[in-house]
Formats: C-alpha cells, sequence, structure tokens
C-alpha cells in the first residue's frame, strides 16, 4: 500500500530531528515526482514545484502566530491537487491538521513528503518534539486509520507559540497569491497526460503498454500500478484517444475514413467501423454528414441544462455521492470546450470538463460530465468556449442547485436506463423516465416502428417537481429506438420523440 511505502520513506530520513536528508533541492526533485510533474499551469502562467513550495513556506514562516501560518499552509494543500484537502480543527491542547481525499481514494505519496516537509520548518523555529511513529492518540504523530485514506498531525499549544519572523506584509501578500492562485484552473502535465500524448504520437503502432512505459521512463509493473492508483484503464485511455482523433478527422478533413482508420492503426476499415459503432449509436460516415449539414447559427443560448443526477451512495459502510450533469450543446464549430463549474465542500468553484455522447437532433449534441467529486447538495453553472467566445448558463445568476436525485432542464422528459440485457431467447428491455409536466395520467412507451409496439409504464414516484416512471418488459428481438406518448389528465396527447430522432437503445448488455 503506498501509505506504507509513504512511512518506509519517512523513517528513512532522519528521525530524531525531522530533517530532510539532501539538499532542497533534492526534496524538490523528490516530491515533484511523487506529484507527478514539475510544474503546473495556473491561469495562463506556468509555477513550478519550487516555487509553490516557496510560497508555502511565506505562508508558515510570516503569520503573526504558527497557528495562523498552520492555517493558511493548510489551505495551500489544494493547489497541487484539488481533489486533497486539509480539515483543522481546534482542541483544548492544539491543532490537528486531517488530511482527506474527496475521491475517497488514499492519499498519494505526496502528501507525506509535504507533511515531513511542514515537521522540519516548524521544528526548526519552535520547541516541537516529535516521533514520527508514534501510536494514534499521542501528540505531534502521523495516523492512518484502517481505510488508509487520511493522515492526521497533532500541534501542542505548548510547543509551537510564535511564528519564526512575523512579517505582515509580506504574510499579506502570500495569502493574495494563494487566494488568486486558488480560485483559477490548475493544469499539470501529469503521468496520464505524458502517457496520453505518447498515444497520440504513436496512434499508427500497435500499442502496448510495456513499449510506452519504456518511453516515459518507467517499468510495465510502475506505469501499471500508477494507472491503477488513478482507476484508469490502459484499453480505455487508448481508445479515448482514437475516438477524439477519429472525430476530429472526420469533421474537419476530406480525408476519407479508409484513410483515417489506417491512420488509427486499424489494418482494415471494417474493423474500424465496428470500433467506432462501440464508441457511438451512428457509423463515422453518419458523423461526417451531420458535422457538415449540422453546424447551426450561433443563438443567444447556445448550451443548456438537459438534466442532472445527484444521488447519495452508501457501500461498504462509507457514504459518496454519483452527480452527473448532461448538457445540450449548439453544434456551432467542432474545436469547443464544454465544462460545469461546481460548487466543492471548501466553498471554492471549481470546473471539471464534459465530453461528446451523441447528436440529439441537427445542430445539437449531448455532451455529459463524469461523475463530479463535489459537495452535496449538486449546485454548479454550465460553461461553453467557442470560436474565441464564451457562454455561461448560470439560471439566471441563481446557479443550478440539485437537491433531489434528478433535475430536470431543457426538455419535457429526461430518459435516465434505457437498457437491453439478453434474456432466454429474446431481451429484457428496462426504462426509466422522468416528466416535468405535473397532470400527465398516462405515458406510453412505442418501441421501434410497429404501432402495436406500445406499453403502459408505471408511475414509481412523485414530487413538486417532477414524477417517475419505469417499464420492464420482454421482446422477442432486440429494440433500436423508442418514442414516448403523454396523456394528460384532460385526455391532451403529446409525443415525445427526442427532436424527431427517438430515444436509442445502446447495444444489448452481455
Amino acid at each position: 500500500m503506498r501509505h506504507r511505502n509513504g512511512f518506509a520513506k519517512i523513517r528513512a530520513c532522519n528521525p530524531d530531528q525531522g530533517k530532510i536528508v539532501g539538499s532542497k533541492k533534492t526534496f524538490s526533485v523528490m516530491f515533484s515526482q511523487a506529484v507527478g510533474s514539475s510544474y503546473f499551469r495556473i491561469g495562463h502562467d506556468h509555477w513550478y514545484i519550487e516555487e509553490l513550495l516557496s510560497l508555502q513556506h511565506l505562508l508558515l514562516l510570516t503569520a503573526p502566530t504558527i497557528k495562523e501560518g498552520l492555517l493558511w499552509w493548510s489551505k495551500s494543500v489544494s493547489l497541487y491537487d484539488r481533489t486533497i484537502y486539509v480539515e483543522p480543527a481546534s482542541r483544548y491542547d492544539g491543532l490537528s491538521l486531517h488530511f482527506k481525499s474527496r475521491t475517497n481514494t488514499e492519499l498519494p505519496l505526496w502528501v507525506h513528503y509535504l507533511t515531513q516537509d511542514l515537521l522540519e520548518h516548524v521544528s526548526s523555529f519552535t520547541n516541537l518534539t516529535h516521533t514520527w511513529m508514534q501510536t494514534p492518540g499521542q501528540r505531534n504523530s502521523l495516523i492512518r486509520n484502517e481505510y488508509g485514506e487520511s493522515l492526521q498531525m497533532h500541534f501542542d499549544h505548548q510547543e509551537i507559540q510564535v511564528s519564526a519572523t512575523p512579517d505582515p506584509k509580506l504574510f499579506s501578500l502570500a495569502k493574495q497569491f494563494f487566494l488568486l492562485l486558488q480560485h483559477v484552473r490548475i493544469e499539470k502535465e501529469d503521468l496520464v497526460c505524458r502517457l496520453k500524448k505518447r498515444i497520440h504520437d504513436d496512434i499508427r503502432s500497435p500499442l502496448r503498454l510495456s513499449d510506452l512505459a519504456v518511453h516515459l521512463g518507467l517499468s510495465p509493473r510502475t506505469l501499471q500500478r500508477r494507472l491503477q492508483e488513478k482507476q484508469i484503464n490502459f484499453t480505455t485511455l487508448v481508445d479515448g484517444e482514437k475516438k477524439s482523433i477519429a472525430l476530429r478527422l472526420l469533421a474537419d478533413t476530406q480525408i476519407s475514413v479508409s484513410n483515417i482508420a489506417n491512420q488509427l492503426g486499424y489494418d482494415d476499415p471494417s474493423n474500424f467501423h465496428r470500433a467506432f459503432r462501440k464508441w457511438y449509436p451512428f457509423s463515422p460516415q453518419m458523423y461526417r454528414e451531420q458535422c457538415r449539414t449540422n453546424r447551426v447559427i450561433q443563438r443567444k443560448n447556445p448550451i443548456r441544462l438537459h438534466y442532472a443526477t445527484a444521488v447519495i451512495e452508501s457501500s461498504t459502510g462509507k457514504q459518496g455521492q454519483s452527480s452527473r450533469v448532461w448538457i445540450e450543446v449548439d453544434n456551432i464549430a467542432f474545436e469547443k470546450k464544454v465544462a460545469v463549474e461546481c460548487e466543492d465542500r471548501d466553498g471554492v468553484w471549481r470546473r471539471y470538463p464534459a465530453f461528446f455522447d451523441y447528436f440529439l437532433a441537427d445542430g445539437i449534441e449531448l455532451w455529459s460530465t463524469a461523475n463530479l467529486p463535489v459537495a452535496h447538495p449538486l449546485r454548479f453553472r454550465l460553461c461553453y468556449e467557442v470560436d474565441g467566445n464564451q457562454f455561461i448558463d448560470d439560471n439566471l445568476q441563481r446557479n443550478f442547485l440539485v437537491d433531489e436525485p434528478i433535475l430536470l432542464g431543457h426538455p419535457i422528459i429526461v430518459v435516465p436506463a434505457l437498457v437491453v440485457v439478453p434474456e432466454m431467447n429474446g431481451f429484457r428491455v428496462v426504462i426509466q423516465l422522468a416528466c416535468r409536466l405535473p397532470d400527465i395520467e398516462i405515458i406510453r412507451c412505442h418501441i421501434d416502428t410497429h404501432e402495436n409496439n406500445h406499453w403502459a409504464m408505471t408511475k414509481t414516484a412523485q414530487n413538486r417537481h417532477f414524477s417517475s416512471w419505469s417499464l420492464s418488459t420482454f421482446l422477442a428481438e432486440s429494440p433500436q429506438k423508442c418514442h414516448f406518448e403523454l396523456i394528460s389528465q384532460q385526455g391532451e396527447h403529446l409525443r415525445c420523440d427526442n427532436y424527431q430522432q427517438g430515444y436509442l437503445f445502446s447495444s444489448p448488455l452481455s
């Protein structure tokens, strides 16, 4: 486990004085390797690890009191990784710092190096004495809980009194720099970024993890372990790069589909077609034709909420949140960035990218985020950058708030689940639907083009914002798409067909 490796490295340092073996430059290099990058791109500037460490040291050393310095040092930990944060807690005998991960994963090794650096500086100008491997409950100790997810440090009031060299002006300047950096997007060229670049450069060749590991200066076993730590699958990473290149070449070039297949390393165009149909519910040629004809005239609101979900989940005794956002995007140009800005647990708004799913209609695409590790309830706004312009949908300056399992946006209905599972000599179809119209009495699901292929859905829940409906039925043949017929209490009929495209079923789950 990484925690054990981290403690082993800490114990290899001087345990009596808490000093780092070697120079500051050596520590900076070691820390950079653990972080996975020697610099960060923050806003429009590059900040090297040494500069961020210096900023942390200023916050610690120039504060009026060491307690205030520790609090501001704790805030600055998120500069290295937005998913890592520190919860300070004042106690009768001192101050505790609790290091945690927003993603419910183990703390990375660089956190242990950073705490070692902190203790070295604090012990250099206070009466602090500490033992690295004291048991939980004893003061000035690093504590690993049974799940290996957090790290805790405690500082005694009697041993830490004042800062080394209080400097109000320099402390104020350091705080201003930190606050500026905290509110802009931070990007780092980590291992995954370097791996993606290598995959992109070698996309024509057979891609083997062992070969790429050599190019990155790592052993295959180390690369595999680091990807597993980030919960990243190598094959999925390769497919992601191939998808991105394929979409760009199909949309913005006249290169034939067979040549695109060759550029992506497929020896037979039919293999590329099969792979593309696994990625998306349409063929490469259909995508190219839609890109050519579906560019729309820019309108006032080219980005709209489709729907969002925020469900509290509990597993193995631990509670987490599964939040995602689906967005309708006008296809103004191929090169565009779509993102969601969310309010995090510490009150800071951070940006998370969205990715293309499929075409909703002529000129309209559906994009979605991955699971968002943010605060509950989910608060967010939509961001769209295209052709040098930026569009923000912040729900009329109120921001979007998901305080129930689902928040409906632009459409009358959304279909979170549309699943086909092989069953005996046929297929089991499972559909879940949410409707924001308050007076709907009946919803019928029409599958494919057969008029008699319709089923009444069951209402499962009703609240002030929407009603939930479901359907589970057996079919002899695998379905392609469906639409829904809504009947109000007054007998009015409304057809919902997803911009006249129909709701497409995914390939049957094996």
